[in-house]
């Protein structure tokens, strides 16, 4: 139906606008005030809908809980700043998604948001060129997890095979760390990983464990049309949303992956590391996202380097063992 400037103020009426409103609008200004009212509507039927399934959402912790989280939803421009380590954000849960949408379907794919600690499984430096990483990583989770009786399955100093990444993805109440270059798309590109989403049957996304990437820039979202040597908005116009390995994970169906937003030196994001996961394993009732934030602490260069590490998805928690 063509957009007649009659049919423009028949359309605004029947969103229920005021013919006051609207009466001595040109017709560009009656679209502009269209399209507002329709992306008003649209938000009000979305809220509406979630206010429905709220009550039929099988995951229940995050409303029992007394620790609070904080969803950042950042455009392009936005996403390539570490808002988490704002002063009024020290110490306390922050999260980050590309839109509700992935909050909502977690929440209602999962009945438990929970990690039990014997399930975690690690690559460390599969490249074998970070030699230091493997010799206090390896050693320090190995003892964190034969001190509880735990066994962890881990690869260090080689490149784990795809069938060992195809396992870990889909183990349920799992959890995969790595430290290493980069996300590891080396070898598990990302492909592989978005694959991942349609392995089951039953309409679930086949990705199941929380990720934690402890490489360079692994939690980096970047427009694949901005060049490396000219990064600016101004310079080159963003004409595609921003990827990478981490939005990999959470399209695949992972509730939350830890990443870095920049290159990161070994030792500290190695330090920072080793405390995450100490923080994490305790069971003393701190999510994911929350043991994030306190595992700056670590961190020599506390801005340079503690900054980095970012959590994307929702808070989950580590069942008390």
């Amino acid at each position: 139906k063509k957009m007649t400037v009659a049919v423009l103020k028949e359309r605004l009426k029947s969103l229920g606008v005021a013919n006051a409103v609207f009466q001595k609008m040109r017709k560009a200004d009656l679209i502009e005030l269209l399209a507002s009212e329709l992306q008003r509507d649209r938000a009000d039927t979305i809220m509406d809908d979630v206010q429905e399934t709220d009550a039929e959402m099988p995951c229940t912790e995050l409303g029992s809980s007394e620790e609070q989280c904080t969803i950042l939803i950042l455009d392009e421009h936005l996403q390539r700043f570490p808002f988490e380590s704002m002063d009024m954000f020290a110490g306390k849960a922050v999260t980050r998604v590309p839109s509700l949408p992935f909050v909502f379907a977690t929440l209602m794919e999962r009945e438990s948001l929970s990690v039990d600690p014997a399930r975690i499984s690690y690559v460390l430096d599969p490249e074998s060129n970070l030699s230091e990483t493997a010799s206090n990583l390896g050693p320090a989770l190995n003892n964190l997890a034969s001190s509880r009786g735990w066994e962890w399955n881990g690869v260090i100093g080689e490149m784990p095979t795809a069938k060992f990444m195809t396992e870990t993805l889909q183990r349920e109440h799992g959890m995969f760390l790595y430290c290493g270059h980069g996300g590891g798309e080396k070898f598990f590109s990302r492909s592989q990983v978005e694959e991942i989403m349609t392995s089951r049957n039953d309409g679930v996304r086949g990705c199941r464990p929380p990720v934690v990437l402890m490489g360079c820039s692994s939690g980096k979202l970047q427009s694949v049309n901005c060049p490396k040597e000219n990064r600016t908005s101004e310079a080159c116009p963003i004409y595609y949303e921003p990827e990478g390995i981490a939005l990999s994970y959470l399209i695949a169906g992972a509730p939350c992956v830890v990443g870095n937003l920049w290159d990161v030196t070994d030792r500290d994001i190695d330090r920072y590391c080793l405390t995450l996961i100490e923080d994490f394993v305790k069971g003393q009732g701190e999510s994911l996202a929350k043991c994030v934030a306190e595992a700056r602490r670590a961190c020599k260069l506390r801005y340079i380097v503690g900054s980095a590490p970012i959590c994307y998805g929702v808070p989950l928690k580590c069942s008390p063992r």
